[in-house]
């Protein structure tokens, strides 16, 4: 039901990306179905591969990270701009907090993609690979 009125209405939301939520909430229904399996000890549909969706894990944060890298490179040009051409430092506030907030995204990335090759030591090696 959820996907259909995605799917219908999807583009009258506004920019929300509605095929990345109709991909989310297929990756999310085969990590229950997954989950349910482990508790039930019952083959409840296809399994799932755990280092292939790790692996995924991974390449979507590193896409993000290189996101992330790109706005801040963008964003300390934007400062760099306006510190030339004699802006206040109250008026490049906004430049700033934008620019601790990305910086702060990252750090959050960067741990994740720690956390989850040092789990699993054979993955740092095949992240791109299938």
């Amino acid at each position: 039901m959820i996907d259909e009125l995605i799917r219908r209405y999807g583009k009258y939301m506004g920019g929300v990306d509605y095929q990345k939520i109709l991909n989310d909430l297929q990756t999310e229904e085969e990590r229950l179905r997954e989950i349910e399996r482990r508790l039930a000890n019952v083959d409840t549909g296809k399994q799932i591969d755990n280092n292939k969706i790790q692996r995924l894990e991974i390449r979507q944060l590193l896409i993000k990270y290189v996101e992330l890298k790109n706005q801040e490179k963008e964003t300390l040009e934007l400062i760099k701009d306006l510190k030339l051409r004699g802006y206040t430092k109250t008026e490049i506030t906004k430049a700033t907090k934008k620019l601790r907030k990305i910086r702060r995204q990252l750090r959050t990335i960067k741990r994740q993609i720690r956390a989850l090759t040092t789990k699993d030591k054979n993955l740092k090696g095949d992240v791109f690979s299938d």
